[in-house]
């Protein structure tokens, strides 16, 4: 894949390049990524940005020379193997730790077990009544028990390839426990989803959702590593039920599914998984950073009861609609009848809509064009609520920065996701970072059609160039340092329209400020607007 393909004159930094360059991790685009980006596909426009898959990139290439292979030949065929998994899996695939698929986890997944030959991927199927249901607790609990029913498969699974005279280990399933190590980047040595579409099981949706070819969205997966190894392996399958249904897109109540394939992770993120680490973060800030008044405005009774219980039970994830109004497992059927679709529509898609999009509380990042539409004004974070109705129905704004990076790299690859395209409605420009001192480099990023891109390197001709220490830069992003202060210190130099540095603060938001000067500005534009 061609380095900042998207301008002319583009060129991959060197050795030596631009200001500080210094090595830096492999990403995807090092890798020819051996599957199109998911959901529909859509062929770009000349001069646009196409739709990008994320970065993936390895944790750290071994020490020292590598371990000696204790690869053992499978004394089973493939076929028999599979046979005998079925007994206790859903579904099960097996692939090569040289599939192409896995070439930018390679490392990762050698560091977990040095002599991995094969992963076994393996399905758990979950209750489609229980995913499906309003009551969020039966698809938390149905979610968890099916992460129980998996545990078990791959415990059988490592006793059976042990009876074959290899060995092997289970990994993770969902969150991994490395967030103190990786936090916030990649925390995950393996994607189990990726494994499962090179072993033909289905495909990742449009949703990022895995579509199994029986169960659809209903099913989870977890992998075993092992040293057992075969002459040939599972490959990929043809079939896409994810190409002009769209029912995600429709139901998602935070708009984090884009039809054009994009995704928004942080829109879902923060509003998803509100109960686990988002929430407990902004509640552990806002108790050290905040007036007892501001913590009371910022902080209902039952949000804070809500990640008590995540503590001392388990998260429950406030949004399935992705998975529950998916009728992948259907797709035949859905398409080709009009009965059926119309009966998924009204009976499983509009009530899941309305119950998330309407009665829930929607938690929304924090930026200036969301305070314009829900009427937010600076100093405050939420909606009235409304005292007399039993739904929690409202909007509460979550601000973007306190998901913070910790290296210079890692910001600078997530820079797409803090990213909010509604805030760049008719932008169109070119940033050269030039970033100094330890962690530094050159990148580029361009920003066009609602779309941000950036990659490592330098391109010519540039709207604007940033040059600063990149200790200094992450600073700013971790709303540590003032930039203002930083210009007027000269430790930022900027090139060429200067005023597009300007508009950064609104295309990656910062929390609003919550003086008289900003409530009052922020009335006056309502007012210009209305008039």
């Amino acid at each position: 894949m061609p380095l900042l393909d998207w301008l002319p004159g583009a060129h991959r930094s060197r050795p030596g390049e631009g200001q500080g360059a210094a090595p830096r991790p492999a990403s995807a685009t090092d890798w020819p990524f051996p599957f199109p980006p998911p959901g529909r596909a859509k062929p770009s426009p000349p001069d646009t940005i196409p739709p990008g898959i994320a970065y993936r990139w390895p944790f750290h290439p071994l020490a020292g020379p590598p371990l000696p292979s204790r690869g053992v030949p499978a004394p089973v065929s493939l076929a028999e193997f599979k046979r005998e998994l079925s007994g206790w899996c859903d579904d099960v695939g097996v692939i090569s730790i040289d599939d192409p698929a896995l070439a930018h986890e390679r490392e990762e997944i050698l560091w977990v077990y040095p002599h991995t030959r094969s992963l076994v991927c393996m399905i758990g199927e979950e209750n489609k009544a229980a995913m499906q249901s309003r009551y969020l607790p039966s698809a938390n609990n149905e979610l968890y028990r099916c992460e129980e029913r998996l545990w078990e498969m791959g415990r059988r699974a490592v006793k059976y390839v042990n009876a074959l005279g290899g060995e092997g280990l289970t990994t993770t399933i969902g969150w991994p426990q490395e967030v103190g190590q990786r936090w916030a980047d990649k925390i995950w040595p393996l994607s189990h989803k990726l494994v499962a579409q090179a072993a033909g099981l289905g495909v990742i949706g449009l949703s990022r959702n895995f579509l199994h070819r029986k169960f659809g969205a209903y099913c989870l997966i977890d992998t075993v590593l092992t040293n057992l190894e075969w002459p040939a392996y599972d490959a990929p399958v043809a079939w896409n039920p994810c190409l002009q249904c769209n029912l995600c897109v429709a139901s998602c109540p935070t708009e984090a599914i884009k039809p054009d394939g994009d995704f928004d992770f942080f829109a879902c993120y923060n509003h998803t998984y509100r109960d686990s680490i988002p929430g407990f973060l902004d509640l552990v800030r806002d108790l050290s950073e905040r007036s007892r008044r501001e913590f009371k405005q910022r902080w209902t009774d039952n949000e804070i009861a809500a990640l008590w219980q995540a503590m001392a039970f388990k998260v429950e994830y406030r949004c399935f609609n992705c998975v529950a109004t998916c009728p992948a497992e259907i797709e035949d059927a859905f398409h080709a009848e009009r009965d059926v679709r119309r009966r998924y529509l009204d009976e499983t898609l509009k009530p899941l809509t309305h119950t998330r999009a309407v009665e829930d509380e929607q938690f929304v990042i924090d930026s200036p064009s969301m305070r314009e539409k829900h009427g937010i004004p600076p100093g405050e974070w939420r909606t009235p609520i409304d005292r007399r109705s039993r739904s929690a129905a409202g909007v509460r704004l979550v601000s973007l920065r306190r998901i913070r990076t910790q290296s210079v790299d890692a910001m600078m690859r997530w820079m797409p996701q803090y990213f909010r395209p509604y805030e760049a409605r008719g932008l169109a420009f070119t940033t050269q970072f030039l970033l100094t001192g330890e962690g530094g480099g050159a990148w580029a990023m361009r920003i066009a059609d609602e779309r941000c891109e950036v990659r490592p390197g330098t391109v010519e001709h540039a709207d604007l160039t940033v040059r600063t220490p990149a200790l200094l830069f992450l600073a700013l992003h971790r709303g540590e340092a003032s930039a203002l202060w930083g210009l007027l210190s000269g430790r930022i130099r900027l090139g060429g329209r200067r005023r597009l540095f300007f508009l950064f603060p609104r295309l990656f938001p910062t929390e609003a400020g919550s003086t008289r000067l900003h409530r009052w500005a922020f009335r006056l534009r309502r007012a210009l607007r209305r008039s």
